[in-house]
């Protein structure tokens, strides 16, 4: 029998050491490759899911509503879920019927729409959503300012068949004298604010919390809060209304997120429709 001797052990340990070395510099970068590629798409992935998810409620926010905070780490909008024309005169029925025009002239408590209004999901109007007429934006027209003598919002108390078959009737918890009437006689049916914040490292959502006149930047009482993503290294909403088709706003929401020395950048734009 033939063995093996010292030396040739010895130098088949050393030849397997090379070329283990050689594997090593040649696979381990590869493989570093691999998890960082890995790594880079699941945080496009985490921001791009949550830059959608704002853009859909952007595209649902009431027409001059949405507001930016001097830091740009928070935008808020008042969220719709319905809307329609209201009747503004009584048709000329003889004799007359039961419907039921809005008044611009003294405060009143409801009013007839015309036609029915959708009734899909997340779309029923219910007791506790806010009715807005008009809104500008803009003092006198401003949603936010549920406290003034006039609002152009009101909150709604019943909801139901209208006096014509295929209207409906709007109730409004409070006689409310509205102040501008809408050039189409267009309401729009809101569910509540909707706020969306870059505190430490995280972006998160508040809703079901009270319409208020300042912007908050701290949650809201009673809101509810979701974090739609962690590991931010910057956050920038920017919203401009300023634009050469003034029916128009732009929203622009950029997100930077950080782990393990990756870093993915992503930006995104909105036009917000400001036909109130």
């Amino acid at each position: 029998m033939k063995g093996v001797t010292l030396i040739e052990l010895v130098v088949t340990i050393v030849v397997l050491g090379i070329m283990a070395g050689v594997a090593a510099t040649i696979l381990v970068p590869a493989y570093e490759a691999y998890f960082a590629s890995q790594r880079r798409a699941q945080l496009a992935d985490v921001a791009d899911t949550a830059l959608r998810r704002i853009v859909r409620d952007v595209r649902r926010s009431l027409p001059n509503s949405p507001r930016v905070d001097g830091t740009n780490q928070y935008l808020e909008f008042l969220l719709t879920k319905n809307g329609g024309r209201y009747r503004a005169m009584n048709d000329d029925d003889i004799p007359p019927t039961t419907e039921d025009p809005l008044d611009f002239t003294a405060p009143d408590n409801r009013f007839d729409t015309l036609g029915t209004l959708p009734a899909g999901a997340g779309e029923q109007v219910q007791a506790g959503d806010f009715v807005v007429i008009h809104n500008l934006g803009i003092p006198g027209a401003n949603a936010y300012d549920v406290a003034v003598a006039n609002p152009n919002i009101a909150q709604i108390s019943v909801f139901g068949a209208g006096a014509i078959a295929g209207d409906n009737r709007i109730t409004l918890t409070a006689a409310t004298q509205f102040p501008l009437e809408s050039p189409g006689r267009r309401f729009f049916v809101v569910e509540g604010p909707v706020s969306y914040a870059c505190i430490g490292g995280q972006l998160r959502r508040w809703s079901g919390y009270a319409i208020q006149a300042a912007q908050p930047t701290a949650r809201p009482a009673g809101a509810t809060e979701a974090i739609l993503a962690d590991s931010l290294s910057a956050c920038q909403f920017t919203y401009s209304n300023n634009l050469s088709q003034v029916s128009r706003g732009l929203i622009s929401l950029r997100l930077a997120m950080t782990r393990s020395n990756e870093t993915v950048v992503l930006f995104h734009q909105a036009h917000v429709n400001n036909v109130p």
